[in-house]
């Protein structure tokens, strides 16, 4: 037995399914990546602009986060497609071309789902240590980058797997061998990518919205950095942090069918899915990516990108800058830094007095003038 990688086996329903139909699906997925990749090259477009325009902002904010992102969703809905085109065509393919091209594709599309849903996780974490402990967080000039290569290393190791399970059938298509070992790392990947940062990024802003802690105005520093808004203000973000969570919801939510197909097949690979529900759970699959563009242009872009006060920038660059040269001299409360190095002074001992010595005259009876 073999289980199809998308999620069913279209072995039996594509000899009762004319062609057109399959042709049909066809456009309608190829319509919705079509706005989906549009969507997310307008992101990259808007992130590579700021990029070079201001790289510090780019890297001390969700920038980098939300450039892979929407690289890791571009490159999700072109190899999504082309297994949906390797189902149709793998007749008119020879055996080993197709199984490598489904090893491959395979691979990289998982991959790239990972990449992308651990960026969201990390964008949630910074939004959760912005509420949580604002000061520290506009200190930092340098978001934890290394956490997404760790993410995609593991990622990748951990779908090492589908070089040796995943196979090309002429009949079939692509195919996941239906032995223990494929079926426990194909439960480990649904887990991974999907269940995990899921579950953190639902949490973490929840914690947002509703358990956030108070910012201590009382603190000078933090007056410095932040300004307390009025009432009216407040009530617009409270309004707007509830539709930004409604939108996570959806974009989560939109991704469980077909990862729940995934991890039911992982543990029952004889069970028989119908083309309907097959039909919806890759139809609202890839509505999931073309509504995460919209969620990365319309909330998060304007909102976390480009969130920072110059204020907090500039504690961002000052800490930097400190790091890397301890001879400049910080100002307080000031927009600039000093670069000049500080004159030494002498140091005196306390209620010591300075003595002039008269230059013509050093006998032990010549006067004194004390200063």
């Amino acid at each position: 037995m073999s289980e199809s990688v998308l999620s069913m086996d279209l072995s039996n329903e594509e000899h009762f399914l004319p062609s057109s139909p399959i042709l049909s699906l066809l456009w309608m997925f190829g319509f919705i990546i079509f706005v989906g990749l549009l969507l997310n090259i307008y992101v990259v477009h808007r992130l590579n602009r700021l990029a070079k325009k201001d790289r510090e902002q780019w890297l001390n904010g969700t920038g980098v986060y939300l450039h892979v992102m929407a690289v890791s969703d571009c490159f999700s809905l072109v190899l999504l497609f082309s297994l949906l085109v390797l189902q149709v065509i793998s007749p008119l393919l020879e055996e080993t071309m197709l199984s490598g091209m489904c090893k491959s594709v395979v691979l990289f599309s998982h991959f790239s789902y990972t990449m992308s849903m651990y960026c969201w996780l990390c964008m949630s974490a910074l939004r959760y240590h912005a509420a949580r402990d604002p000061l520290k967080y506009s200190t930092v000039w340098r978001s934890p980058f290394s956490l997404l290569m760790a993410v995609g290393a593991i990622s990748f190791l951990l779908n090492l797997h589908i070089f040796i399970s995943v196979d090309g059938n002429r009949k079939t298509g692509c195919t996941l061998s239906d032995d223990g070992l494929s079926r426990l790392y194909s439960l480990a990947d649904v887990v991974v990518s999907c269940l995990i940062p899921s579950i953190l990024i639902l949490l973490m802003d929840v914690r947002v919205l509703c358990c956030r802690d108070q910012r201590r105005h009382s603190d000078p520093l933090l007056q410095i950095v932040f300004h307390k808004p009025d009432e009216e203000t407040e009530k617009r973000r409270a309004a707007t942090m509830r539709r930004f969570m409604v939108v996570t919801l959806v974009c989560l939510l939109l991704s469980l069918p077909e990862l729940s197909l995934r991890a039911l097949l992982s543990l029952h690979p004889n069970a028989k899915i119908p083309i309907a529900v097959f039909c919806a759970s890759k139809t609202l699959y890839f509505v999931k990516f073309s509504f995460n563009a919209f969620y990365l242009t319309s909330y998060v872009f304007d909102r976390n990108v480009l969130s920072k006060t110059n204020s907090s920038r500039q504690l961002s660059i000052s800490a930097r800058r400190l790091e890397e040269c301890p001879a400049i001299t910080p100002r307080e409360r000031s927009h600039t830094m000093s670069y000049r190095v500080a004159t030494p002074i002498p140091l005196l001992t306390r209620n010591s007095s300075c003595i002039n010595l008269d230059s013509t005259c050093e006998s032990p009876q010549t006067p004194k003038h004390w200063l």
